[in-house]
């Protein structure tokens, strides 16, 4: 899969379960579930997914946890995922 169809998957699981899409400065686009702020970045070779439950840290683009995740992932697989990471 490409940049766009890992964010796209990524981002429709979390509207799909009550996340909220927040802009935060100046860590940019963000989503909000049950108090935690998460984000999506796609680098070169793989795609993180980075989540804290502290808002200044993600508005000052620290988060911290980190899972870096690959690219050659199928969509059910993203699903499970960010399912088990929301439920941690």
């Amino acid at each position: 899969m490409d940049k766009a169809e890992i964010r796209a998957i990524v981002e429709n699981r979390f509207c799909e379960l009550g996340a909220e899409k927040v802009e935060l400065h100046p860590s940019g686009d963000c989503w909000t579930f049950h108090g935690a702020f998460f984000k999506v970045t796609t680098l070169q070779d793989f795609w993180v997914l980075e989540w804290t439950d502290n808002r200044s840290c993600a508005s000052n683009y620290c988060f911290e946890d980190v899972d870096p995740m690959p690219y050659n992932i199928s969509e059910h697989e993203i699903i499970q995922y960010i399912d088990g990471v929301l439920q941690r």
